[in-house]
């Protein structure tokens, strides 16, 4: 399968789940073992909640692709991939089972006590990749793993812009420059949106400022 080595200064600092985006779980796992396909992960969650780990955590997978967070451009460098099976959005996208959220976090209570990720850096691959990726999308409920990723923000004021809540949410300053209608698109799907859109409203606003800070 596809994998590097990780370099001594990349250290591993955040999670990534995905969706595998294919019709069932023998063409996902086909894919994410072939040396040909360039693509791989660490871990791959079946429907029934079986747990693959396709590959060592101490290696650096092929799963996030151009990619940026924050200040950190190539997130592969610091990141453990987890997917999930699901058809996605091309081949029909479906709700994620109890036995996945059960088997995701187990694997990452694991992870946090082997690399002290914290909860807030338990991304999506729709975060750090907006403008090409969608996964895992409107039906993941993150607190179904029971994180909270902005329980840290302590002080807070009431008159933030949109691209001030992008920042703080995360993205780069060059894909909200870039990407800015993705990014809100983005959001939309990490906050369940049952429609998803670009469009910018008072309701959206009030959404996104409760998503962050309470």
């Amino acid at each position: 399968m596809n994998y590097s080595f990780r370099k001594k200064n990349k250290k591993v600092k955040y999670i990534i789940i995905h969706y595998t985006g294919m019709k069932n779980l023998k063409n996902a796992y086909s894919k994410l073992v072939n040396s040909k396909s360039n693509v791989s992960t660490h871990y791959l969650i079946s429907r029934s909640g079986v747990i693959f780990n396709l590959l060592c955590p101490s290696f650096k997978a092929w799963h996030a692709g151009v990619s940026k967070w924050k200040n950190i451009n190539n997130l592969n460098d610091h990141s453990i991939g987890i997917e999930l099976e699901n058809k996605g959005h091309e081949y029909g996208y479906t709700y994620f089972s109890n036995k996945q959220y059960s088997s995701l976090k187990k694997i990452i209570l694991s992870l946090n006590r082997n690399f002290y990720i914290k909860d807030e850096n338990i991304i999506f691959h729709s975060d750090v990749s907006p403008d090409r990726k969608k996964d895992p999308g409107e039906k993941f409920f993150i607190k179904r793993i029971k994180t909270d990723r902005f329980k840290y923000y302590q002080s807070y004021k009431a008159n933030y812009s949109i691209d001030d809540m992008l920042k703080i949410y995360g993205f780069s300053k060059s894909y909200i420059t870039q990407y800015r209608e993705f990014c809100i698109i983005a959001i939309k799907r990490s906050m369940n949106y049952k429609i998803i859109n670009s469009k910018i409203d008072s309701k959206f606003k009030s959404n996104f400022y409760n998503f962050l800070f309470e």
